[in-house]
């Protein structure tokens, strides 16, 4: 029996040590594989932990300060607007639309000031203030049609720029104060104080104080202009007629002579290359009007200035002054404008060299017989809200007179 149970020590000795040594392997594997999964687990919690830091953050409002007209409101997701009431709290998704003659008054979490003009839709693309990183602060919103100015404070330790989006593109915008106008061929924006960085195609174009950017409809042409842009075509008559068309106004049951329109070449001190040459030689003192006027259509909403600049001479007028009612001068310009709520208005400017008779000059400016001079009028004092330019007038008005002009620009921002 001895030698029986030695025999199957022997034997099972091997056999147990070589289980006792699968098992601590086995162990071994289990512990390095859960160690392993503990590691990337860590990690991952140290990434989420980390994205969490970086990118949380929470909505905050855009409130609407003011509304005056039909302004009107439409939360995320829904499909009706209902009436928008100053002190409400907009948010992520939301949108404020202001009707024909409407208007409203946007303030962001950073004290940005958005002056919504009438006939626009503005939306709150992403409201949001980083919980612990400021970099994750969001301020973007969306302008789908329309016109805004835009006013952007300082801020201490400011770590984000506001955003805009119009169907044509993108704009990061600093401190400072802006016109942003959103219509279908084009998006217009103007840097009166600060500076943007516009994305077009792969690109970034700054634009800096006293320029605007046009953004056309593909989203990739763009052209970067004075902040005042000339929106009248063929001023200088380089193209002669071209975009003009002419017109004479008569006396009524008084037959005379019409007026006359020409483009010359003027060789005097100070002219232009070339000019509109209005005259007319009256046979019987009846009163006529005779020029050019070319259509606009430009939108002017929320327009900081509005220019007439010209090149002018006068050479006759038979009435002195402004004429018999102060509306008969050898050269007037005339701008024809729509306001807010779609009502007509009208500047005239006249232009005489003597009035030895006195007669009434409630429109007219005195300037020197003969000689080119340099005038400019800014228009926008003298109008209240205007929407739109319709067009321009240029004439000549009484019973005899010559004068002539070049160099018309009609400029807005």
């Amino acid at each position: 029996m001895s030698f029986g149970a030695s025999a199957a020590e022997s034997v099972l000795r091997p056999r147990v040590l070589r289980t006792n040594e699968s098992m601590r392997r086995t162990t071994s594997l289990v512990v390095a594989c859960a160690f392993a999964l503990w590691v990337i687990l860590v990690v991952e919690a140290s990434f989420w932990a980390s994205g969490v830091l970086r990118d949380s953050s929470a909505a905050v409002p855009t409130v609407l300060e003011g509304a005056s007209g039909v302004v009107l409101y439409r939360e995320a997701g829904d499909s009706k607007e209902a009436s928008a009431e100053p002190g409400m709290q907009v948010f992520d998704g939301d949108e404020i639309v202001t009707r024909f003659g409407s208007r409203a008054t946007l303030r962001a979490f950073d004290g940005s000031i958005l002056d919504v003009l009438p006939d626009t839709r503005v939306s709150v693309t992403a409201a949001r203030i980083g919980r612990f990183n400021p970099s994750a602060t969001r301020a973007w919103f969306a302008v789908e049609g329309g016109a805004i100015r835009l006013s952007i404070p300082q801020m201490l330790d400011k770590q984000h720029t506001l955003n805009l989006v119009t169907p044509h593109g993108a704009a990061a915008f600093v401190p400072g104060e802006y016109t942003v106008r959103v219509a279908p061929d084009a998006t217009r924006i103007s840097v009166w104080d600060g500076r943007i960085a516009a994305a077009i195609g792969d690109a970034f174009v700054e634009v800096g104080p006293e320029q605007k950017i046009v953004i056309g409809p593909d989203r990739l042409t763009y052209r970067v202009v004075d902040v005042l842009e000339n929106v009248l075509l063929n001023g200088d008559f380089a193209s002669r007629f071209l975009g003009w068309q002419p017109w004479d106004d008569r006396e009524q049951g008084r037959p005379d002579v019409p007026g006359h329109v020409d483009i010359v070449e003027p060789v005097e001190a100070n002219a232009p290359s070339r000019a509109l040459r209005i005259s007319r030689e009256s046979a019987i003192d009846a009163h006529n009007e005779t020029g050019l006027r070319q259509s606009i259509g430009a939108d002017v909403r929320g327009a900081k200035e509005i220019v007439v600049e010209a090149l002018v001479k006068l050479d006759f007028a038979s009435l002195s002054g402004g004429g018999y009612l102060g509306s008969e001068y050898p050269l007037m310009m005339r701008v024809r404008l729509r306001d807010a709520r779609g009502g007509d208005q009208v500047w005239t400017q006249g232009l005489f060299y003597e009035n030895p008779e006195n007669r009434p000059t409630p429109i007219g400016d005195k300037v020197e017989r003969g000689v080119w001079t340099t005038v400019r009028y800014d228009l926008t004092a003298r109008l209240n809200q205007p929407s739109s330019i319709e067009l321009i007038e240029i004439s000549g008005a009484g019973h005899t007179f010559d004068a002539s002009i070049g160099d018309i620009k009609l400029l807005v921002d």
